[in-house]
């Protein structure tokens, strides 16, 4: 049976991008309850991504150089204007996917952006 990929992405993919986004905000000075706030999550949670106790991804994540300008950019985004990163989750799943972080079988997994998209086939 296929699975709707959101699901992955809600699950996995999005609490690794959290780690390495909040992993890289505290390189650049910003505090656990400042990004807390910023990222809408708890401050333990920060905690949790900086012990890399959540977020198990994010190591592969974090050498993947195209999504690490994403996740930059996104950082940018997030202290400027106070993006939240929910409104950005179709496009995240579509970089990592990109990226080749994560590798999906299409027949097991299916997007809900690309159903009424023309088959390459």
């Amino acid at each position: 049976m296929t699975e709707v990929f959101c699901k992955t992405t809600l699950n996995e993919i999005l609490p690794a991008i959290r780690a390495e986004i909040a992993l890289r905000m505290l390189k650049r000075g910003f505090t656990q309850i400042e990004i807390s706030k910023k990222l809408g999550i708890t401050q333990p949670a920060i905690s949790q991504y900086k012990q890399r106790v959540r977020g198990s991804m994010a190591g592969s994540i974090h050498l993947n150089e195209s999504l690490g300008k994403y996740i930059d950019s996104m950082i940018n985004e997030i202290t400027e204007s106070d993006l939240n990163i929910n409104t950005k989750i179709c496009r995240i799943c579509e970089k990592t996917r990109e990226s080749g972080v994560i590798r999906i079988n299409p027949r097991e997994f299916l997007c809900l952006l690309e159903i009424d998209r023309p088959s390459s086939d």
